[in-house]
């Protein structure tokens, strides 16, 4: 596919994206959360360019319209963990370890470390890719100021097996460890771990615990949860 080709595609694309919000961009500039209306033409673009490699095509998808109807143009098709639109976001809190901000969500009951993890109804490790209003407030039982993160699982530990999973968190706040990043946002790698908020199986109403039970990615803190939940084996 020639330079041609290529940007015919991407006009293609930009007529056919929905335009809404800027979600992405607002997101990690700001760090507080959007309501999803689908991408801006530039955001969509800007994941399109990330696939578009030599010149040749490798993958084109975006999600729009009604109901999540995903729309793909492929010339070939990629191989599964192929960088797509949803995860080729850059991380904006890579530099950063260590647990989230103090959390208000969770009361410190247990002090954390990666046995007091494999205790935990659920543990993953994800990355940031939406941020909505929470769900799992209940009407007269008080209300905790929530948003609900979606997250593409790179790794379950325990407690579930889909390509995405939904948790509340605390919203992020408008500054991190790092000058002018919010702690966490669109794109962010964490790993999470918590409990049902009402009881019931493991991602009934699940809500991501502080205290430090809810941490930065880093490989070596992976390895220890895995090796506390799972035994000694390291993933590839």
């Amino acid at each position: 596919m020639d330079d041609h080709d290529g940007s015919r595609l991407l006009n293609q694309v930009a007529d056919e994206v929905p335009v809404g919000p800027a979600r992405i961009d607002e997101v990690v500039r700001t760090g507080k959360p959007v309501q999803h209306r689908g991408w801006q033409v530039a955001a969509a673009l800007s994941a399109v360019a990330l696939i578009v490699v030599g010149g040749t095509v490798v993958a084109a998808t975006y999600l729009g319209g009604a109901g999540g109807v995903s729309n793909d143009i492929t010339a070939n098709q990629p191989p599964a963990g192929a960088v797509t639109p949803e995860t080729a976001v850059e991380n904006p809190t890579r530099h950063l370890t260590g647990p989230l901000p103090a959390s208000g969500a969770a009361s410190c009951v247990e002090q954390y470390g990666p046995e007091g993890v494999a205790d935990r109804a659920f543990a993953f490790d994800g990355n940031v890719i939406g941020i909505d209003p929470g769900q799992s407030n209940r009407p007269g039982y008080g209300s905790l100021d929530l948003v609900a993160v979606t997250f593409a699982v790179n790794e379950w530990f325990s407690g579930g097996k889909s390509a995405t999973v939904t948790v509340d968190m605390d919203p992020p706040a408008e500054h991190s460890l790092r000058e002018g990043v919010p702690s966490y946002a669109i794109g962010s790698r964490l790993l999470v771990s918590g409990e049902p908020r009402w009881g019931g199986a493991p991602l009934d109403n699940a809500i991501a615990w502080g205290c430090d039970f809810t941490r930065y990615y880093d490989a070596p803190t992976a390895n220890a949860w895995r090796k506390a939940i799972t035994g000694p084996e390291t993933s590839g």
